[in-house]
């Protein structure tokens, strides 16, 4: 039998495999598995709405209800905020997401980043790298993915991006390119994980803005949000 139709075999026995191991999981509720009631974690207290001299406005996740409904279902998560900060002419946004232990598998939080989901929609990645870093009131940050996306239609200002991943306190590896599909070996690692001992408690975190960071880098509200991110977990140390 030629080695590529051996290897095609393996493969998908791996991720048959991978998927009785995950209903498995799932199938055998414990404290803080996925069929656990929400856990909120309070996201809206713990960042403020009022940074210095900004103010804010809590946008939903989907221009309907039916939307609204079908992002929450996807997500799963136990708490979020989606948040777009306005001085003047200066805007960034942030959106920050939160889930328990347990309640979501690792590999479908890594699977929704810009990468994907914003390119499905039209928009286009222009420029990346990895190991960006920012730091909050002296306080440097865990290296973020950093991004700048065309969104679709002419005459458009790109955004800026940058995300983050944690899982139990540690950065997840996305790599140095554009995650648009899953890596297959870290899709099979993380649901054999789960399905062992479950997900840690997970963040998934994205500021956006139409300038580039360094440019509100100094700002003391901007640096009041850097430092409650940090606060988070996502300050380095």
């Amino acid at each position: 039998m030629p080695s590529r139709y051996i290897f095609s075999i393996l493969a998908g026995a791996l991720l048959v495999g991978a998927g009785i191991l995950q209903i498995f999981q799932v199938r055998n509720v414990k404290d803080g598995d996925t069929l656990s009631g929400v856990r909120p974690l309070g996201l809206d207290t713990l960042i403020t709405k009022t940074p210095a001299g900004w103010m804010s406005v809590d946008e939903p996740l989907g221009a309907t209800e039916f939307m609204r409904s079908s992002v929450e279902k996807t997500l799963n998560y136990d708490d979020y905020i989606n948040r777009v900060y306005q001085k003047s002419k200066q805007r960034f946004s942030l959106y920050l997401a939160y889930w328990s232990p347990g309640r979501m598998p690792v590999q479908k939080v890594a699977s929704h980043t810009p990468d994907r989901c914003w390119t499905e929609n039209g928009w286009t990645c222009l420029q990346l790298r990895s190991n960006e870093r920012l730091t909050g009131s002296g306080v440097p940050l865990m290296p973020a993915q950093w991004r700048l996306f065309a969104p679709p239609g002419a005459n458009t200002v790109p955004e800026y991006v940058v995300y983050w991943h944690l899982v139990g306190g540690e950065l997840y590896d996305y790599g140095d390119g554009l995650n648009r599909r899953a890596n297959p070996l870290k899709w099979w690692r993380d649901t054999v994980h789960f399905a062992v001992k479950g997900s840690a408690e997970q963040y998934f975190i994205r500021l956006t803005s139409d300038r580039p960071f360094d440019e509100l880098n100094n700002d003391p509200g901007f640096q009041e949000i850097l430092r409650a991110l940090g606060k988070l977990g996502l300050a380095e140390g």
